[in-house]
């Protein structure tokens, strides 16, 4: 065994889970207001520049995020199973986040959707709404 659950890879693997989790949710809350007001004051070129910052941070981050949080599952000897239906709903969570992220801010690498701007803002209430649906879910583990 490498790790069990509070020892330092663990601790480590944690730091790191939550360190991605505060970038990516802060910057997927924050860039929508800041485009806006970027766009207001300077034009479309300033909010340019704030959506390519998010989409360089946001995707990475909520990737880092769920490899994280897998590896913690994995090191937590058995505390933690993907059979606890907090965390299995919190899986198809993530890779739904990690989908309206890729079509909302998508990385320069990962152009895989081109979704219109009207769209842009349906699909950016959705991530809002998973994103606090995660948080709530992965505070209370409910079903633990």
């Amino acid at each position: 065994m490498i790790a069990a659950i509070w020892d330092t890879p663990y601790n480590i693997l944690y730091l790191v889970h939550i360190f991605s989790v505060v970038l990516g949710v802060g910057m997927a809350f924050i860039a929508p207001m800041m485009a806006v007001q970027a766009r207001r004051a300077s034009g479309q070129a300033l909010a340019d520049v704030v959506n390519e910052t998010a989409s360089k941070i946001m995707f990475p981050m909520f990737l880092v995020t769920g490899i994280a949080g897998g590896a913690m599952v994995g090191l937590s000897n058995d505390v933690y199973d993907f059979q606890q239906s907090w965390l299995s709903i919190g899986g198809a969570i993530w890779i739904l986040v990690l989908a309206l992220t890729a079509a909302v801010y998508p990385p320069t690498w990962l152009h895989l959707f081109n979704i219109g701007d009207d769209r842009k803002r349906m699909l950016g209430g959705m991530l809002h709404l998973s994103l606090a649906l995660m948080l709530v879910l992965m505070t209370w583990k409910f079903g633990v």
